[in-house]
C-alpha cells in the first residue's frame, strides 16, 4: 500500500476537476463522498488529508510516500524532499496588489513572507512585512499595510475588495512530492498509482 497526502481546498478541487474532465480514475467517488474522514483507503491507496502546508511535512517524515501540493507551500518553505514534477492542473500566481493609485509599497501584509522578502530584495526595495495567516485583502483597507503579495487564480477576490494587482511575481503550479526514501522502495506501486491519474 502507498499513502498519498491531499489538501482539502482549491487544489483539490483542480485535482478532481482534472480527472474528471479527462475520465482518469476509479478514485474519484471516493475522495468526493461526503465524509468527515481525515483519510481514506481506495484498493492499495491510502488517501490522507490536510492542510496544503502540512502535505511536505506528512511527506517528508515518511507518513507519506507522495503527495500533491502547490508549489507556493515548498517556494514559501524548505523541506527535505524529492519535488519530482510539475502537473498539469494548479496553475496561478503569487502577484502585489493594492488598491488603485497607490505609489508607494513600504508594507507588504501576506501570509508568504518569504516569498516577498525575496521578491522585494531582488528588486533592491526594503519593506516591512506584516504576516497574516488569511484575508491579507482586508490589509490594505484597514490601512495596515500598502500592499499585499498573494495567491492570484481568477482575480475575483481582488476585485470584490477593490484591489488591482501591479506586478507579477512568479506562476505556481501542483507539484507531485515524495518521501525520498520510499519514493525508490514503493517505485512500482507509486507508478502504477500516478499512471491511473494520468501524470506519466
Amino acid at each position: 500500500m502507498i499513502t498519498v497526502a491531499l489538501t482539502k481546498g482549491r487544489l483539490f478541487k483542480d485535482f478532481i476537476k482534472y480527472m474528471e474532465e479527462n475520465n482518469l480514475s476509479d478514485y474519484i467517488g471516493a475522495l468526493t463522498g461526503e465524509t468527515r474522514s481525515l483519510y481514506t483507503v481506495v484498493d492499495n491507496v491510502k488517501f490522507i488529508f490536510a492542510k496544503g502546508p502540512d502535505v511536505p511535512t506528512y511527506v517528508e517524515s515518511g507518513v507519506a510516500d507522495i503527495g500533491i501540493v502547490g508549489s507556493d507551500i515548498i517556494t514559501e518553505d524548505e523541506f527535505n524532499i524529492l519535488n519530482v514534477s510539475q502537473l498539469p492542473f494548479g496553475d496561478c500566481h503569487f502577484s502585489v496588489a493594492a488598491l488603485p493609485g497607490q505609489e508607494a509599497f513600504d508594507t507588504i501584509a501576506t501570509k508568504y513572507t518569504n516569498v516577498a522578502f525575496e521578491h522585494f530584495k531582488s528588486k533592491k526595495k526594503d519593506v516591512s512585512l506584516v504576516h497574516l495567516n488569511g484575508s491579507v485583502e482586508l490589509a490594505p483597507l484597514l490601512g495596515l499595510s500598502d500592499a499585499i503579495v498573494d495567491i492570484v487564480q481568477t482575480g475575483s477576490t481582488l476585485k470584490d475588495n477593490g484591489l488591482i494587482e501591479y506586478e507579477k511575481i512568479m506562476d505556481i503550479h501542483a507539484r507531485l512530492i515524495a518521501n525520498k526514501r520510499t519514493f525508490y522502495t514503493k517505485e512500482d506501486e507509486i507508478y502504477d498509482f500516478l499512471t491511473e491519474i494520468g501524470v506519466v
